[in-house]
């Protein structure tokens, strides 16, 4: 299984490039890193289900529920973003 980072520092990313990228990997395994800051570092794995104007949905396995996550985030880096292929 191959892993792809989405990483905004490589490719000078915009809202809009991160929403296609997304959208491009809807039904694809996903590993999400979220830094929610004072050392909370939270990881979720699921599958990209939903993709809206503003947020993404991931439904995650471990837990068996719905996560959502905006695009912002990532350009922010406050999430980090692996599309397993």
């Amino acid at each position: 299984m191959e892993l792809c980072t989405l990483d905004i520092l490589e490719n000078s990313m915009s809202i809009e490039k991160i929403r296609n990228t997304v959208v491009d990997n809807i039904g694809n395994d996903v590993k999400i890193i979220y830094n929610e800051g004072r050392n909370k570092i939270y990881v979720y794995r699921g599958k990209v289900v939903e993709v809206y104007n503003n947020i993404f949905i991931i439904f995650d396995v471990k837990y068996d529920c719905k996560r959502s996550f905006s695009y912002y985030d990532i350009l922010t880096n406050t999430v980090k973003m692996s599309f397993m292929l």
